[in-house]
């Protein structure tokens, strides 16, 4: 997980080195009677008086190793499942020590997150490669060559990546304050507490960052339609004609949905786990994606996978990892033919479901299992539901399907019935005799010869007239 987080790690730093290095020479050379620097030592100030670059550099590595605190902070946080508590405690008790842990580690930090980022993309590229796929713009053009993209979403997905540009310029801001408090504020209390309201206010920030994807996350949870909420997805993710897709995870969803398993497998190359949640999404995925591939192993990679995943978040992570592994292992039992607890799971899943797609999902699993038992009356009753619910997924068209399907059924079973229920016509051996009291009339000499043939010689309707040159033994008139 920390090879997704170097880019930002190294960023971060950066930045923290240049606004400490022009904060401290913006209190060397701005005031020449150097009282902004009553702060330090008297040697100290001295010395950086004679060397303000030396003094610019180290003050870019102060407030960098303060950035690198929070960075290893929030490392510890999500790869070791450390409580925030014990940071907070830690920078309460031992604020210069920390400090100067962080400045000590600056330099190693920056190593680090260069050859993070090697090996991220050297991963990436390799991953391609296999895939036969150069980038973002070749997945966008290998869609396009069986869907087409909406454009009346475009001006939805350009206001949603505004605000999200708004929430980022707001973060900056937020950093510039941060900076500003712990170069002008001498008191250890109010710089620690800054710290703190700064970490709450970025949580706040991220989370109005996610909301502004809602707007694009409706097409596909609340109408079910993933066609235009990949429309969306690719807007949003194009800047300047060139395209880098974001929200890889809900892309990829769609993709499931409009069962292009491969080309989704191709979409999570590229996504990003940073933490535990993003790690158990991506293996979610991949499941679903292994059960459309019909990949046994790898769906039992996945499971495997994510029962490594440990979320830090109280009862809620517990009750969220407990429903993403029950949702893998129904996959396996569904790919091994456990139909009845499958169904279980499947109904239980359409009771709880809040979203649309999700109840369509599971009402075609109840479908397609109660289809394989047999049971063609609760089959068509969920195939509809899904119909009426399911939008442009792609089963609609597969409950369609097997609608027709349990419609011949019914009319081949209905015309059995019928045929059943008709009276059955009596047998006629060979060995029965017909006698038939006929009174033949006189022929005349103009009906002899005119190929007429009389009752007796017809006989029943019901029954086959007599052939031609028979031997005469059951004639009635010879019985007589």
């Amino acid at each position: 997980m920390w090879k997704y987080r170097c880019k930002t790690q190294l960023i971060t730093l950066a930045l923290a080195f240049v606004c400490g290095a022009v904060a401290f020479g913006f209190l060397l050379y701005a005031d020449p009677s150097n009282a902004s620097l009553s702060f330090l030592p008297p040697e100290l100030a001295a010395y950086a008086v004679g060397n303000k670059i030396a003094m610019c550099v180290s003050g870019g590595l102060v407030v960098a190793g303060i950035a690198n605190i929070i960075l290893i902070g929030q490392l510890l946080m999500t790869q070791f499942q450390v409580s925030p508590i014990f940071i907070y405690l830690f920078l309460f008790l031992m604020p210069s020590y920390l400090i100067l842990i962080g400045t000590a580690l600056v330099i190693p930090m920056v190593i680090l997150s260069i050859v993070g980022l090697i090996q991220l993309k050297t991963g990436r590229d390799s991953a391609f490669r296999r895939a036969k796929i150069t980038g973002d713009a070749e997945l966008v053009r290998i869609y396009e060559l069986h869907h087409k993209l909406d454009p009346q979403y475009k001006a939805m997905a350009e206001e949603c990546r505004k605000n999200a540009d708004r929430a980022a310029s707001i973060y900056a801001l937020g950093i510039v304050a941060v900076m500003c408090v712990l170069f002008f504020v001498n008191n250890i209390l109010i710089m620690m507490l800054a710290i703190m309201a700064y970490m709450i206010i970025f949580n706040y920030i991220a989370r109005y960052r996610a909301s502004c994807m809602i707007p694009i996350t409706k097409l596909l949870y609340e109408q079910c339609d993933p066609e235009a909420c990949i429309s969306a997805i690719i807007y949003y993710s194009t800047r300047r004609g060139k395209v880098r897709l974001t929200n890889q995870a809900l892309l990829a969803q769609c993709l499931i949905y409009l069962n292009d398993p491969q080309l989704a497998q191709d979409v999570l190359i590229t996504f990003p786990r940073k933490d535990a949640a993003s790690v158990l999404t991506y293996w979610s995925l991949m499941s679903y994606i292994y059960y459309l591939m019909k990949d046994q192993a790898g769906l039992e990679r996945s499971y495997e996978e994510a029962t490594k995943v440990r979320l830090n978040f109280g009862n809620t992570g517990v009750m969220i990892r407990s429903e993403e592994l029950n949702s893998i292992k129904n996959r396996l039992d569904l790919m091994n033919g456990d139909f009845s607890e499958c169904k279980r799971y499947f109904l239980q899943s359409l009771k709880t479901a809040v979203f649309p797609f999700q109840k369509a999902d599971a009402a075609y699993y109840i479908g397609l299992i109660s289809f394989v038992q047999q049971d063609y009356g609760l089959a068509a009753m969920y195939f509809r539901q899904v119909i009426q619910t399911g939008g442009k997924l792609y089963f609609v068209d597969n409950a369609r399907g097997y609608l027709e399907k349990i419609e011949e059924l019914d009319a081949m079973d209905q015309a059995q019935e019928q045929q059943a229920s008709l009276p059955a016509l009596p047998a006629v051996t060979e060995s029965e005799t017909v006698t038939v009291d006929v009174q033949e009339p006189e022929a005349s000499s103009e009906d002899a010869g005119d190929g007429t043939r009389t009752p007796s010689e017809t006989g029943p309707a019901d029954l086959p007239a007599k052939p031609e040159g028979s031997s005469g033994e059951n004639d009635p008139d010879e019985d007589k």
